[in-house]
């Protein structure tokens, strides 16, 4: 007998006293059993697979191996073993630190303990004791982990959502990390005892971001890596196009909850931004009308739900409680921060409302779905110029299967294929589906939320060659343009939130100035939401390759002639600046759809506030 038949041993006697867990999974044992014989280890498992329960039995197992000769070194002092569980979001923690009690397991939150939590875990009698880095590197629980107590039962420490340590941890172009402490986390192992393993778990971490893993944890060169294709069967993919600020692609949800009630499958709905939630939340409210509330119209009656970081606790947790459980609440429009590691047993779809960032937000989104094992969908719509890395963009256009385009994109070996059953794998599969031998074609006809209502598929059917010097000097018109929208005016916002024409729409702008050649073209292809935006853009376009005007030329026409009228612009009312004290504004919000803020965002913002 040696260490790791010990460990087998010791796991069998741990599953004794978990209820509805006869066995683990391969994986889930092969990474235990390495963590425990004191090995760096990093689980590779998909959204669902059961990465928590390894380390939740871990104590357990540890305690079950002190009695044997082949205790691994670390574990020999230990006469109450603890892990210490780093995970990024306080949302993820509380949901951890319940799931381990329910399983019998004494968990604590370091982030929100109360002095007399604190006290217990100070005292040693805690055996998962969750926390972020930026708390557990605080001096204070630095010091706690250098006591004598900590020093002797700490047996290992976990980095959940590890994928997250690079991005959050490291800066990007020469600017501030989001969160530096997540490049700190190797401190806590000269903060422990020689020996002490690290365990590492996610579910969507590519080969580079692998390699940042090993980096910023300082694992060892023997560290394990324990990998099971992410590929979920039972989640069909779909990718549509759509036009910008297009909210009618999510009508199907609004028919969905009107016609079935409380049996509408669970839907999650991820936008990139608050501004975008509070669009999307309103249309569906508004589009429900009193079917959105089930009895008073309270916000806790609400079948749509709202989530992001800046959402008050208590708004938090009735939507994390009131998810989980047969309440009214169907649909939840929410940003990342509902993407990590919560679990919801039964979502039945996860739409993403424009493209996340990278492959592994992505990844992360459409795990949220399916962790049930019933079948379940994965929709992204997306519309050109939206922000995301490369892989994103691709997979957004991709003519061939999306299954194999996502989840081989985190293989070493490229396992994943499509599915023998096309309507069942992706919307790109669906089209060539053959599902039925006597007529050679699919039975199943396209699912709603693919309809073709809103989809663009036209490519631009003009393009002309831009050079640098035509790329600043349609800049410095868009910019001129902006600043002559608030020209002798005082205002109560910033220029970009009172005119709606960011910096970021300027950029785009000039990057797709080589087929811009008409005001539909830029309605519908990039994210201008004023037709009098639309035409003064096309404008100084005209002006910049069509004239072949030079700078001062094309200020002067800028100023004659869209500051004089001849081209149509948006007004500014007067309530949104200080030109009139006077004047008491104008109590009706709803001609504000002409102007730079709908009806939707504003009542969004009303709606934060007025919760």
């Amino acid at each position: 007998m040696d260490a790791s038949k010990a460990v087998e041993d010791a796991i069998s006697k741990a599953l004794l006293t978990v209820e509805s867990v006869d066995s683990l999974k391969p994986e889930q044992h092969q990474v235990l059993e390495n963590f425990l014989c004191g090995r760096d280890a990093v689980g590779l498992l998909p959204t669902g697979f059961g990465k928590s329960l390894v380390y939740q039995l871990a104590p357990a197992v540890a305690g079950h191996l002190l009695s044997s000769a082949f205790c691994p070194e670390h574990i020999k002092t230990a006469d109450y073993p603890i892990l210490v569980v780093l995970s990024p979001l306080l949302a993820l923690i509380n949901d951890q630190v319940l799931e381990a009690r329910q399983r019998g397991v004494s968990a604590m939150s370091l982030c929100s303990a109360s002095p007399a939590e604190e006290a217990q875990i100070q005292s040693g009698k805690v055996q998962l004791v969750f926390t972020n880095p930026e708390t557990v590197l605080e001096p204070k629980w630095k010091d706690v982990l250098q006591n004598e107590r900590f020093q002797r039962n700490v047996i290992g420490i976990v980095v959940d959502e590890v994928h997250k340590t690079p991005s959050w941890g490291e800066a990007k172009k020469g600017g501030k990390p989001f969160r530096e402490t997540f490049g700190r986390i190797a401190e806590l192992r000269s903060l422990c005892k020689q020996g002490i393993p690290v365990l590492a778990l996610t579910a969507s971490a590519d080969m580079e971001t692998r390699k940042d893993i090993v980096r910023l944890l300082n694992l060892n060169r023997d560290t394990v890596f324990v990998e099971r294709s992410p590929n979920r069967t039972n989640i069909r993919l779909a990718a549509v196009r759509i036009k910008p600020s297009d909210y009618s692609c999510l009508d199907w949800i609004v028919s969905g909850v009107q016609r079935e009630g409380n049996n509408f499958g669970k839907t999650i709905v991820y936008c990139k931004d608050f501004k975008t939630v509070g669009a999307v939340y309103c249309h569906l409210v508004a589009s429900l009308g009193d079917q959105a509330y089930v009895g008073e119209k309270l916000s806790r009656n609400c079948r749509v739900g709202m989530y992001h970081s800046e959402t008050l606790p208590e708004k938090k947790e009735h939507v994390l409680v009131s998810f989980k459980s047969m309440s009214q609440l169907s649909v939840v429009v929410a940003t990342t921060a509902l993407s990590m590691g919560v679990n919801f047993p039964n979502v039945r779809y996860v739409v993403m409302y424009g493209p996340p960032e990278t492959m592994e937000d992505m990844m992360q989104q459409i795990g949220r779905a399916g962790r049930d094992k019933l079948p379940s969908h994965g929709i992204l719509y997306s519309y050109a110029q939206q922000r995301c890395d490369n892989n994103v963009r691709q997979y957004t256009k991709s003519t061939s299967c999306l299954r194999t385009t996502l989840y081989n994109h985190f293989e070493c070996n490229k396992a994943t294929v499509p599915l023998e059953v096309g309507h069942e794998c992706c919307s790109v599969c669906h089209k060539s589906c053959k599902c039925n031998p006597l007529t050679n074609l699919c039975d199943v006809p396209t699912p709603v939320f693919e309809s073709p209502h809103n989809i663009v598929t036209e490519s631009p059917s003009k393009v002309r060659s831009v050079s640098e010097d035509q790329k600043e000097l349609l800049r410095e018109g868009l910019y001129q343009y902006r600043h002559s929208l608030v020209k002798n005016k005082r205002l109560l916002l910033s220029v970009e939130q009172t005119t709606g024409f960011t910096a970021e729409l300027i950029d785009i702008v000039v990057e797709n100035s080589a087929f811009i050649f008409s005001v539909p073209y830029i309605l519908q292809n990039l994210p201008v939401y004023s037709e009098q935006h639309a035409h003064s853009i096309m404008y100084i376009v005209n002006k910049v390759f069509e004239d072949n005007l030079d700078l001062d030329d094309l200020l002067d026409a800028i100023e004659e002639d869209i500051e004089s009228e001849d081209v149509p612009c948006p007004t500014i009312p007067d309530s949104w600046t200080n030109s009139d004290p006077g004047d008491d504004g104008d109590d009706d919000v709803s001609h504000l759809d002409d102007y730079f803020y709908s009806e939707q965002e504003i009542l969004h913002y009303v709606h934060l506030f007025a919760d």
